[in-house]
């Protein structure tokens, strides 16, 4: 389709929709195409979505980091309560059996916790791949317009 019927073709529509909404001077918000509405309703400015892929990268690094470090710590975290149990065990007390199954579960909490971390933070690569990846495909698609422009 040539400039000058896209031209057209968009004046007519505009056209209808001044019809049909009151005769505005301005084009709707469907005409303003790969704009953003301005404050006083016209079109232009920059889109407010702006996300570095390089920073949603480091996060997931800093979170991967952060669950191998609480990993490491929670090696032998609770051994004391281990101890405890032993020590007082068969003595009569009910309560070394209790302190037992709540370290133990307290632990596995906090592994979980950890792995969750883990997990995050290859969820948060992901999206900072999906990010890099559609702006590439943006980039491929504007230079490619930009090439039929320039051929047409």
């Amino acid at each position: 389709m040539a400039w000058d019927e896209w031209e057209q073709l968009k004046a007519e529509v505009a056209e209808r929709h001044r019809n049909a909404a009151g005769a505005s001077d301005r084009p709707s918000a469907q005409m303003r195409l790969n704009q953003l509405a301005a404050p006083d309703g016209g079109g232009g400015g920059r889109p407010d979505i702006d996300i570095k892929h390089k920073g949603v990268h480091g996060a997931a690094d800093d979170t991967e980091t952060l669950s191998r470090d609480a990993m490491k710590r929670l090696n032998h975290a609770l051994d004391t309560s281990d101890e405890v149990y032993a020590a007082h065990y068969g003595n009569g007390w009910l309560s070394p059996v209790q302190l037992q199954v709540c370290a133990l579960n307290w632990e596995e909490h906090m592994v979980s916790l950890a792995k969750q971390m883990g997990d995050l933070s290859a969820k948060l690569r992901d999206s900072a791949n999906g990010y890099r990846g559609a702006d590439l495909e943006a980039e491929a698609r504007l230079r490619a317009a930009v090439e039929d422009l320039r051929k047409a």
